[in-house]
């Protein structure tokens, strides 16, 4: 980073701060809004970070400053640690299989990182959200910059692609790493604007909604990710079912669930229809070099590697290094940049070891409990939203790592927090 951009940041940065001081929930909603920040990498005394960390950072000091002046501080600590320890308990012991895989990796520097940036400063933000975020009104103002960030990613997108900036094949990526990286953070941005807009009353936010609805959706689609797109499409039909199920006309509230299902599965064979053609479906159709036989591949390496570390795993941010020293067990590999094995619940077992793994299935039980159990009672079309960008994390997690990022690290936690939070807030 040059001497330009880091005075940009350094400005930015300042602004963040002063912004944060006056209103601690106006710094997280910048955080949210500014996720993809994440790529802008500066090194401080020649350490490397992220913008988005050191926003993490100096919100941190900020809303410690702040609560320290507050005489009931650490009661309000100890009475957090107690009341909420069952949802501690399965964070806790995600924290702790990724520490012991730190420990024992064959590359400490690169682990590290990787569990500073992706578990330890997403669950530093999610402590500042619970601390912070009171009330429904609240809640609401941050999923709408989620959403509103996600709509701002859409419409820079479309410069890239009208200036025919795609890959080799095609797809379109933008500023991000590749295009499923472009779709992973897209996609909960989409859901979560379609339960924004479904909550509307004014006509003008309506449109608003509907308007970043569209352009995420063309944007989507231009990744030609279909693990995005089945993804999202198993959320919404999901929400469809949970927002129908507690209907008390029986038979009308399941023929509009039907008339529903039925626009969606239209819907999927008219983009299987114009996606017939191309080169991709056509490789997955005859299993030659597909991404889908790629993915095959990489699993089972995967699942090589963890038959010889099936306790501690291997270590945060490791799998590419494990990936190509098991190539001698395999015929040549079909991809060999591989930073991830391409699996969710792989990625935490390989990379946080079994009780990483534990934790993050205990985490998954609760979440939905709860979030069943609430949408039963009230809050449905929040809880409801917050589900369904579950359900496509874990879908899409299926076949990608749908957790394995700084911005999608963030995401994850914050539906986890805002699930908890709704349980206690009004």
């Amino acid at each position: 980073m040059g001497l330009l951009e880091a005075t940009l940041v350094f400005i930015g940065l300042l602004f963040f701060a002063f912004i944060s001081w006056r209103r601690l929930d106006w710094g997280i909603y910048l955080v949210v809004f500014t996720l993809p920040c994440y790529l802008l990498r500066p090194q401080i005394f020649g350490i490397p970070t992220t913008v988005l960390e050191l926003e993490i950072y100096v919100l941190s000091a900020i809303w410690l400053i702040k609560s320290l002046q507050l005489l009931d501080f650490s009661f309000q600590i100890k009475n957090f640690l107690f009341s909420r320890r069952y949802f501690l308990l399965p964070i806790g012991l995600i924290f702790l299989g990724a520490v012991l895989s730190t420990i024992f990796s064959s590359n400490l520097r690169i682990s590290l990182g990787i569990l500073k940036g992706w578990f330890f400063d997403p669950l530093i933000f999610s402590v500042l959200i619970f601390f912070t975020i009171k009330t429904k009104k609240q809640i609401k103002v941050l999923l709408s910059a989620l959403s509103g960030s996600g709509i701002l990613v859409a419409f820079v997108s479309l410069f890239y692609y009208f200036s025919n900036d795609l890959t080799f094949d095609g797809r379109l990526k933008a500023f991000y790493l590749s295009p499923n990286h472009l779709a992973m953070y897209l996609a909960p941005c989409f859901l979560l604007t379609y339960f924004l807009f479904s909550a509307a009353h004014l006509k003008k936010l309506k449109f608003f909604w509907l308007g970043g609805l569209f352009s995420m959706a063309l944007i989507l689609y231009l990744t030609f990710s279909f693990g995005a797109w089945f993804g999202t499409l198993s959320a919404l039909c999901f929400s469809l079912w949970l927002n129908f199920k507690k209907k008390r006309t029986f038979w009308t509230s399941r023929k509009k669930l039907l008339y529903c299902y039925i626009v969606i599965l239209l819907f999927i064979i008219g983009v299987s229809f114009l996606q017939f053609p191309t080169e991709k479906i056509q490789s997955l159709l005859n299993f030659s070099r597909s991404s889908l036989e790629s993915r095959l591949m990489v699993w089972q390496a995967a699942l090589k590697i963890l038959n010889n570390n099936f306790i501690l795993g291997i270590g945060p941010g490791m799998f590419q290094e494990y990936y190509l020293d098991y190539q001698k067990y395999f015929s040549p590999y079909l991809e060999w940049a591989a930073p991830q094995p391409h699996n969710i619940f792989l990625a935490f077992w390989l990379q946080c070891g079994i009780f990483g793994l534990a934790g993050f299935l205990w985490l998954l039980i609760r979440f939905f409990k709860t979030g069943f159990k609430l949408s039963a009672i009230g809050h449905r079309s929040l809880v409801i939203g917050l589900m369904a960008v579950m359900v496509y994390i874990l879908v899409h997690g299926l076949v990608d790592a749908t957790y394995w990022k700084n911005d999608l690290s963030v995401i994850f936690w914050l539906t986890v927090v805002l699930i908890e939070i709704s349980k206690i807030k009004n």
